[in-house]
């Protein structure tokens, strides 16, 4: 299996899972359909049977990449963080990652959203 970068497992995982069109994708995540469709291509070259996510006890919401500013493992990282309550050492075993890259993300979002917030008002 091919390496599935984080935006396009998401856009594999609507579209064949929950069976939402590009148009609808797009909607939630904030994105053009076109983006979407090129997501959902790649990672369907790379891996072209269905995406089979494990069980997990945790659930991400869309919503939570709205906010283009920030990254998708940026955003995933807050909300795990904030949200779940999950140390950065829980989270980068999940992932499979090294815990300094969750913190570095973490705090790259909370950087990314403080900038974003004070060019706002």
């Amino acid at each position: 299996l091919g390496y599935i970068e984080y935006h396009e497992a998401i856009s594999k995982y609507l579209k064949e899972e929950r069976g939402l069109t590009y148009h609808e994708i797009g909607v939630l995540l904030h994105r053009n359909e076109r983006t979407i469709w090129t997501c959902y291509s790649r990672a369907h070259k790379k891996q072209q049977e269905r995406y089979l996510p494990e069980k997990t006890k945790f659930q991400v919401p869309v919503s939570i990449f709205h906010d283009r500013s920030v990254s998708v493992l940026e955003a995933i990282s807050e909300y795990m963080k904030d949200s779940i309550g999950l140390t950065y050492h829980e989270f980068a075993e999940i992932l499979n990652r090294d815990d300094r890259t969750i913190w570095t993300c973490y705090h790259r979002a909370k950087i990314k959203r403080t900038k974003h917030e004070s060019t706002q008002s």
